[in-house]
């Protein structure tokens, strides 16, 4: 059982290492180039070296038991890479750069970095210790955030506004739900730094997550309608006194950034009213949109279609890459898949899964691409094919606890007969 226990924390702590690598590395960047100088730089080889270390780690705690969908997605993204890349000539700018671009190098994000957190999510079955250990670390990662937040004030720099409140998006919100959960103080703390650095940093698409998130979460809690009311009606009159007091309070809230000296992409857009602006998405998913076919034009294609740019949307970006009639066929197995994950029985996985929907999915669909850099969209497609294993070991465990019924003949038999 200590070994079974040991392998599943192994897994976990991998699969949470890959989602949250990013800000913690650059967090341990900012400390090193503030002791030791601004030409440091960490991440290339000796962080890298690390996440390589713990993959291989937790490849032995496999124990190679091969599962069939998991064999399956490999080779579909194999070939589908292989394909792309030998016959679609547009597309070989966008999938591999260099051999030694271990950062960067698309084709690293996609087979080292992104399909081995499916792989590995397979094999996760203790769904409360993966909450656990990810609640932990959300810790990590938002007090990390802070203090780059800090250094680069300390320097006089500012952070790049999309990549900081996307990594942001996954810890926040699993500092939310587990405060709604436990009701633990320190849970609160992290899921409102988050969310207020979130904010600051300036970025929407991360600000529409974490609401979503909080809307999933009411609908699925298992807290009582005249709880799930109040709360509807709290949000709703707090929103109608925000609308009331809006200017003066945004107009305070600039005054206060600007004193200190740190600048607010949000708050900027708000005051400006462009907040609900599209940023040219628009434009560049109406070129894509607009070469949209049968086969579609193979992985990375929508670059090729968007002049250099993806498509800044999950749907679009499907279809554009996989063509109506696969595109169609990838979309409908996956809301089945996320429809069945929201419904399972098992609480701590349905909350992993809507906290993976809400930094993954609703991500998807206004900036970052699936391809890349994205080991929490594979989680949670792996988290929801577990989902159905769980499903279809239920009624097996069930027939085995419930003992059958005896007919009411063979015990009046038994008793008279002894």
């Amino acid at each position: 059982m200590k070994h079974k226990e040991r392998n599943q924390t192994v897994l976990i702590i991998t699969i949470c290492t890959m989602i949250c690598f990013t800000p913690i590395v650059h967090f341990i960047n900012q400390l090193f180039r503030l002791i030791i100088g601004a030409g440091f730089t960490l991440d290339t080889l000796v962080c890298y070296s690390i996440l390589a270390g713990m993959l291989l780690a937790s490849l032995r705690q496999l124990h190679f038991k091969v599962k069939t969908d998991v064999m399956a997605v490999l080779l579909l993204f194999v070939l589908s890479f292989v394909l792309s890349y030998s016959f679609i000539h547009n597309n070989k700018l966008y999938m591999f750069t260099q051999w030694t671009d271990f950062a960067g190098n698309p084709m690293y994000l996609l087979f080292v970095y992104s399909l081995p957190a499916y792989v590995y999510m397979r094999y996760v079955t203790d769904f409360d210790r993966m909450f656990e250990i990810c609640h932990v670390f959300s810790e990590i990662v938002v007090f990390c955030s802070l203090g780059s937040f800090v250094l680069m004030f300390l320097r006089d720099s500012q952070p790049e506004y999309m990549s900081f409140s996307y990594n942001l998006v996954f810890p926040t919100i699993i500092s939310l739900v587990y405060y709604f959960e436990k009701r633990k103080v320190m849970p609160l703390i992290t899921a409102l730094t988050g969310t207020i650095l979130i904010f600051f940093a300036g970025a929407r698409g991360p600000l529409a997550c974490v609401v979503f998130s909080l809307a999933a979460y009411f609908l699925i809690s298992k807290a009582s309608a005249k709880k799930k009311v109040f709360l509807v009606c709290f949000i709703i009159v707090g929103t109608m006194i925000v609308m009331l007091m809006w200017q003066p309070i945004l107009s305070a809230l600039k005054d206060s950034v600007d004193s200190i000296g740190i600048s607010s992409r949000t708050i900027d857009l708000l005051m400006e009213g462009e907040i609900f602006s599209d940023s040219s998405r628009g434009e560049i998913q109406k070129k894509i949109i607009d070469g949209f076919s049968l086969i579609g034009s193979g992985l990375y294609g929508d670059r090729a279609l968007g002049d250099d740019h993806y498509a800044h949307n999950l749907i679009i970006e499907l279809i554009a890459q996989w063509g109506y009639l696969i595109g169609a066929g990838l979309l409908t197995i996956l809301c089945g898949l996320f429809i069945k994950g929201f419904r399972t029985k098992n609480t701590s996985l349905q909350l992993l899964i809507m906290v993976l929907f809400s930094s993954s999915v609703v991500k998807l669909m206004f900036s970052g691409s699936y391809l890349a850099h994205n080991a929490s969209f594979f989680v949670l497609i792996a988290a929801c094919v577990n989902s159905l294993e769980l499903e279809d070991a239920l009624p097996v465990a069930e027939n085995r606890e419930v003992p059958k019924k005896k007919s009411k003949y063979i015990k009046t038999y038994r008793r008279y007969s002894s």
